[in-house]
């Protein structure tokens, strides 16, 4: 295939640009902003998913101590000496 001349080559960026464009603004702006950080190789922190199995571990079947290690994860989340 031979090369665009290089006015066609602006043309369809220019188009490929507007629908873009076009895209972004019907996306969530969340998920816009979830795709950037994944672009870019970043990690997605959902805090509340964190929080979610945190509490789900804190409470579980596996804690046999009465709440103990969860209080005192919460002291020392916040800086107090339990």
């Amino acid at each position: 295939m031979p090369p665009s001349p290089p006015d066609d080559r602006k043309a369809v960026m220019r188009r490929i640009n507007l629908q873009a464009d076009a895209i972004r603004r019907k996306l969530d702006p969340k998920v816009l902003e979830r795709a950037k950080v994944v672009v870019e190789g970043g990690e997605i922190y959902d805090r509340e998913a964190a929080q979610k199995v945190v509490g789900e571990f804190l409470k579980g079947k596996t804690r046999k101590d009465g709440g103990l290690f969860q209080q005192e994860l919460m002291a020392r989340l916040r800086g107090v000496k339990h």
